[in-house]
């Protein structure tokens, strides 16, 4: 999941056109086969088959760098892209958005569109009124200006700033959504279709050694994980339970971590269940527990479960 590429200006969600270069050329060298996201939900939801080494590229927020930048190198490897667009901006003619008709343009040579609601305001602060006008306005607005070049069936969300709670998630599940957050994993069987991961990047954390790493990771086979609710309303660390859907795993090599803390999992059912909690308070704004568990060959499996805190959309 990228916002920006080769905009400096705006480093904690931009990515360099060196690095994005670096990120293209590791995919086509090592064999991945670049999917439209809608190849990605017709596996989770109907079983349709993929390739080995199937990826999606997603931008969120419609920046002009998405069709000055990146379309021209996704393009020239003949590579489909997902741009989850917030409406208002483009609506109003916002310096720094695409623009309807440069969107056009780029649905013309590919691109697909989906909906990152209207104002971008944090979901979990709205009242259900609110959200369901952000949800309808911006895909009204989406289909109105894109056509076909839109998901509708199902349609498709990501979360403003990757945050929701558990009423969003059964708001937007009782209008038809599946809703992709910023929570740092792969999708698999299991994966929560109103949460679904995606690996954000940015400068800091774009470099070579770590892309390659997680594209390398697969899903942790997860029977179910609570609580499923980030939004926390004390400072306390949470305490997560977490099932394996799989028996015989190397859970000798399972590690969690929140923040520099390494977390020692308490097994309550050996080899299929444990609690970890973190010791020290909870930031304000978002962190998260990220799980990984050694597959071989240098490959991870992967589980985060985002947490949120007091300041929304931070």
């Amino acid at each position: 999941m990228y916002h920006r590429v080769g905009e400096s200006a705006h480093p904690s969600t931009n990515v360099t056109v060196a690095q994005f270069a670096e990120h293209l050329a590791y995919l086509a060298d090592n064999d991945y086969a670049v999917v439209p996201l809608g190849d990605v939900v017709a596996w989770l939801e109907q079983g349709a088959p993929l390739p080995p080494r199937a990826v999606s590229i997603t931008f969120d927020d419609a920046y002009t760098s998405v069709g000055s930048e990146a379309h021209e190198m996704l393009a020239a490897r003949g590579w489909p892209y997902t741009v989850f667009v917030n409406s208002e901006p483009v609506d109003q003619g916002f310096g720094g958005y695409l623009s309807w008709s440069r969107m056009r343009e780029l649905a013309a040579e590919g691109a697909r569109f989906a909906n990152h609601t209207h104002t971008h305001a944090p979901m979990q602060t709205l009242t259900p009124e609110q959200v369901e006008a952000e949800l309808a306005i911006a895909q009204t607005r989406l289909v109105e200006e894109l056509g076909e070049a839109v998901y509708q069936s199902p349609p498709l969300l990501a979360y403003p700033y990757g945050e929701y709670n558990v009423a969003v998630m059964e708001q937007v599940a009782n209008l038809g959504y599946l809703a992709f957050g910023q929570q740092s994993g792969v999708l698999g069987p299991y994966s929560h279709r109103l949460a679904l991961p995606r690996f954000a990047m940015n400068e800091r954390f774009a470099e070579m050694d770590g892309f390659s790493l997680k594209v390398r990771t697969s899903p942790m086979p997860i029977e179910r994980s609570a609580p499923i609710d980030p939004v926390r309303n004390t400072p306390q660390a949470p305490a997560l339970t977490v099932t394996l859907a799989e028996e015989g795993l190397p859970v000798h090599g399972l590690a969690c971590f929140y923040g520099s803390e390494r977390l020692d999992p308490e097994w309550i059912e050996p080899g299929r269940q444990f609690v970890v909690q973190g010791e020290a308070n909870l930031p304000v704004g978002r962190s998260r527990y990220n799980c990984t568990m050694p597959m071989g060959n240098g490959r991870f499996w992967w589980f985060t479960q985002l947490w949120i805190y007091g300041a929304a959309g931070s």
